[in-house]
């Protein structure tokens, strides 16, 4: 009777999933978007994410060789809540906004010096690319 509702608290419960929704508020994004975030590995958000969708919080939407996740849009009120409730870290959601990946598992930013600015090493696995 309350299996599905014990799923969905039990995606709730552990704190990567929870900064996920956080980073998933400001847009739909990919693995590797989050990967470049997150203090776990890229399987370990993978399989974040898939508890997440199968939870019923997440969407998916394939284009070219990526899968981007979104929070559902048909959230029922009380989960929607909770997403819009998660705490705010302005760093995270910045840098959401300021790249995305184009043609490579890599994240692609506008160059702080200009077009003539080469690639940037990102800390950790994501190389950001001035476009």
């Amino acid at each position: 009777m309350y299996e599905n509702e014990a799923e969905i608290y039990r995606a709730l419960g552990d704190p990567v999933r929870l900064r996920i929704l956080a980073l998933l508020r400001v847009r739909e994004a990919c693995v590797c978007e989050l990967v470049a975030r997150l203090p776990v590995s890229q399987p370990a958000v993978s399989q974040h994410l898939r508890k997440l969708r199968q939870a019923g919080l997440l969407s998916e939407r394939r284009q070219k060789y990526w899968t981007y996740y979104a929070i559902r849009s048909d959230l029922p009120p009380h989960l929607a809540e909770i997403v819009a409730t998660l705490p705010q870290d302005v760093e995270d959601e910045a840098w959401l906004r300021e790249n995305h990946v184009d043609t490579t598992c890599a994240v692609v930013r506008e160059p702080a010096g200009g077009a003539a600015s080469g690639p940037e090493i990102l800390e950790g696995e994501v190389i950001i690319r001035g476009r």
